[in-house]
Parts: structure tokens; sequence; C-alpha cells
């Protein structure tokens, strides 16, 4: 499976949500696993976003 991220804006108290698959973590049925981090701030979560494109995680 290959490293993929999405983002998400206003999730219940959240202002920015990442998630964010390694590509071999999986659930029992298969599907992937995504991990969650959470943002306050837009610079922090470019950063982040950075950081998993430098290696090498595509936006889905």
């Amino acid at each position: 499976m290959p490293k993929l991220y999405n983002t998400m804006q206003n999730v219940g108290r959240a202002k920015y949500l990442v998630n964010f698959s390694n590509g071999t973590s999986a659930h029992n049925d298969g599907s992937p696993f995504y991990d969650v981090c959470i943002f306050k701030n837009k610079i922090k979560r470019d950063l982040f976003i950075k950081e998993l494109e430098a290696e090498g995680y595509k936006y889905k």
C-alpha cells in the first residue's frame, strides 16, 4: 500500500486535522489504518505536511 495523507478542517473542536497512513498498518479487513494529528494553527500543519511529503507521502 502507498503512503497517503489527507486533511480536514473544523472537525469537532479541532481546527486542522491531518490523517496519514504509513502503508503498512492495516485493519483486520485489510483497509489501511490512518493515524491522526491535530493542529491549532495553519503554520504547524503546513510544516507537518512538508515533512510527510519529504518522507514520500502522497495527498489522497
